[in-house]
């Protein structure tokens, strides 16, 4: 079984190590949580993983196994632990966070920008906020279009090794972030003209209050994307620097992130294509006779 794991393309592998080691973890916690229904979805999505490398492929489960499947898991993990930070570890970071980013600037970058605020600005920054959601599906698709399944499969692993890495940033330095931590400190809400006050309510009510600011996995995710784009295609990447840019800088200006999360997130994102690639290229060396099939 061992044996055949290490056949299994390295996206799929990472879904299985994550969610086993969430599962351990739920159970080294167990005395800290109030509940464990979330160790029975973990092994599910496990072995449905298993199940999906071991198949027969068709339409739809190419379907699902390349693209349904790895969203549907980056969303739970997301949901989940998010729910399960305040129980495995309840020592917020945000006032070291905070220290560090007046350490380095001499100023907090997101109240300076409170200063330069209007509408018009603010819609910007929260459309730009958003282009994190659809970045991924912008080189996937380019790959799958063009036949470059390998290249596809490179992606889709560096990319959910950032999430996941940014995931267990979430639980060993939980922080709330600016909007949360210094509300007191801001003298006006952020108001735009026509989509950002809704986009601004939608994201709270689905995402809550999650201990979610470091590493920044808006940053980290959007320039793993961007470095794939200048790798696979030019043009995605020139169409996207812009946007990405905006969205780096909207992490602060929303009050999302702090500056320190930012850097956190270059980091996350160096670590996840280094790493990432060298374990590719181990895996296609070990398995060059693969037919790419799981």
């Amino acid at each position: 079984m061992i044996k055949e794991f290490f056949k299994f393309q390295p996206a799929f592998q990472l879904n299985i190590v994550f969610f086993t080691g969430m599962s351990v973890l739920l159970i080294v916690f167990s005395d800290r949580l109030p509940f464990l229904n979330f160790f029975i979805l973990y092994s599910s999505i496990v072995i449905f993983q298993i199940f999906l490398c071991i198949v027969q492929e068709n339409a739809i489960l190419s379907f699902i196994k390349k693209i349904g499947f790895p969203l549907l898991s980056v969303l739970i993990a997301f949901d989940t632990v998010g729910v399960l930070i305040p129980y495995l570890n309840p020592n917020d970071i945000d006032e070291l966070l905070l220290k560090l980013d007046y350490l380095i600037l001499g100023f907090y970058p997101y109240i300076y920008f409170e200063k330069i605020a209007n509408p018009i600005l603010t819609e910007l920054m929260q459309l730009s906020y958003c282009v994190y959601y659809f970045l991924p599906f912008l080189i996937g698709v380019y790959l799958i279009k063009n036949g470059e399944k390998k290249e596809f499969y490179r992606a889709l692993f560096v990319i959910l090794f950032c999430y996941y890495l940014s995931y267990i940033g979430y639980i060993i330095f939980p922080a709330l972030g600016p909007r949360f931590l210094i509300s007191h400190m801001f003298q006006s809400e952020l108001n735009g003209l026509l989509l950002a006050n809704k986009i601004k309510d939608l994201l709270n009510s689905l995402e809550g209050i999650k201990r979610d600011a470091f590493p920044s996995g808006h940053v980290g995710i959007s320039l793993v994307v961007l470095i794939l784009m200048l790798k696979y295609s030019k043009k995605l990447f020139w169409l996207s620097i812009i946007p990405v840019f905006f969205l780096i800088i909207s992490t602060m200006y929303c009050r999302y992130h702090y500056f320190v999360d930012v850097l956190g997130g270059f980091a996350l994102a160096v670590v996840s294509l280094v790493i990432g690639n060298l374990y590719y290229n181990f895996w296609l060396n070990r398995n060059e006779n693969s037919t790419f099939k799981r």
